[in-house]
């Protein structure tokens, strides 16, 4: 079965393919043989051709072969629909969508006669709006009302009309629609209505328009719900669209109101920051030494210089990714440089050292040259009593030569204690200097030494 406009197109029992147009015509001249009076007396009650009633008929039914034609005399495949109040069949049909066939069970009408079949065909026409013109022309042409009824949306076939002229010529059919008692419903003025007419005549017109009326209203409340459906469907999506809209611009306000806490937050732990360093700042410039000296004006126990490391089974720990290791009362260059199977020469050059001069115990020594940054030390170095450049650059593992660049000094300069050394940044300024350099102090060269790691 093929879908056209809500109904059903049937195939004849015999395949497409195992008969010719000649093969068909026994089917076809017993089918027009039996219902071309039905035809006729529906082109008579309602003016459709008969050719086309009977072309339809013998296209959509398999000349009267197919299951709906046989089991639900129903010869045009009209579906059930809303408020058909009949018997009803149920069918597999094969259905037309977007060029495909698929297969689906569907509700047919069914009818006690193929007299019915062929009246509700007619009614089903004349109640659809979208064949309406076919009607206002009174006309029999059946060219014209093939191709109309392709145009109203009877079927998706493109080429259904062209089947319909296709069977109208191959048989004839179109004789019919000049029968003898052919009376066009819309086309007679009363005053032929009075001669070629007689009362039961009428009635039957008064029967057919009250029934076409009937379908039409029927097909109005149809749509008219489908439409009331369809609003309130959109209605309610308004509502939750509204609904959502709501909900997003709370959320949206609560989130703006985080946000602006956060920022009162932020703002004011900032300004706290700022008053801090502020004062830190200020501690600093009006005594830099304050943290070096008890109130009596003596010094405060230094720092030890050099802190204390833990050594690993080869003696060696690492300051900024450099090997090093500590010097000791028992311990001199030679020995370390002898130890790790380097020489005295490149020793004194990786600790920016010039002579063998025994370094006091726990001093930082490099057994391989020093780093050019400090690895994890973003904050700059405050010269504590008793340093110099020297231990700071052993201290941090960097290179001596870095120090002094970074800092806008010359070799042999020395800064003040409380003085800031940067390590991987360059200084802005010049770090104060000592008034005297100490050239041949030892301690005040070298600094306090820490305790060597067990």
């Amino acid at each position: 079965m093929l879908l056209v406009d809500s109904i059903a197109v049937g195939a004849p029992l015999a395949p497409p393919n195992t008969l010719t147009i000649e093969g068909y015509a026994p089917l076809a001249e017993k089918y027009i043989k039996e219902h071309y009076s039905l035809a006729v007396a529906e082109m008579e009650r309602t003016s459709i051709p008969a050719s086309i009633t009977l072309a339809q008929g013998m296209l959509e039914s398999g000349y009267g072969t197919s299951e709906l034609a046989k089991n639900a005399n129903n010869h045009f495949g009209i579906k059930c629909h809303k408020g058909w109040v009949g018997e009803t069949y149920t069918h597999r049909s094969s259905e037309n969508k977007n060029g495909s066939l698929i297969a689906r069970k569907s509700c047919f009408r069914s009818y006690g006669t193929v007299e019915q079949s062929y009246a509700d065909h007619s009614d089903f026409l004349a109640s659809r709006s979208n064949y309406s013109e076919l009607f206002l022309a009174n006309t029999t042409d059946y060219k014209f009302w093939a191709e109309g009824l392709l145009k109203g949306g009877y079927a998706t076939d493109p080429t259904y009309a062209k089947k319909l002229m296709t069977t109208i010529e191959n048989y004839s059919l179109n004789k019919y629609d000049k029968h003898t008692n052919t009376i066009l419903a819309f086309n007679n003025s009363t005053e032929e209505l009075e001669y070629k007419e007689d009362l039961q005549a009428l009635k039957n017109r008064i029967q057919t328009l009250e029934s076409i009326l009937s379908q039409t209203e029927l097909y109005k409340l149809e749509l008219k719900e489908c439409l009331n459906a369809k609003q309130k469907e959109v209605t309610s999506l308004k509502i939750k669209q509204e609904d959502l809209k709501k909900q997003l611009n709370e959320k949206i306000s609560i989130l703006d109101n985080n946000l602006a806490v956060q920022y009162d937050m932020i703002a004011n732990l900032q300004r706290r920051l700022e008053r801090v360093e502020n004062i830190q700042q200020d501690m600093i410039k009006s005594d830099p030494l304050m943290g070096y000296f008890n109130a009596d004006g003596t010094p405060k126990n230094q720092v030890n210089i050099f802190p204390v490391r833990q050594l690993n089974q080869e003696g060696v720990f690492y300051q900024s990714g450099r090997k090093a290791t500590l010097a000791s009362e028992d311990r001199n260059l030679f020995e370390i440089a002898e130890q790790y199977n380097i020489s005295f020469k490149d020793l004194l050059k990786y600790n920016d050292l010039e002579d063998d001069s025994d370094l006091p115990d726990g001093y930082y020594v490099f057994i391989e040259p020093k780093a050019n940054y400090v690895k994890s030390q973003t904050a700059p170095h405050q010269v504590a009593i008793g340093e110099t450049m020297h231990t700071i650059s052993q201290r941090y593992g960097i290179k001596a030569s870095k120090l002094y660049q970074r800092n806008h000094l010359k070799k042999g300069e020395e800064p003040k204690s409380g003085e800031f050394i940067f390590l991987n940044k360059t200084n802005e300024k010049q770090p104060d200097l000592k008034e005297t350099p100490t050239q041949t102090n030892f301690d005040s060269k070298f600094g306090g030494g820490g305790t060597r790691g067990k």
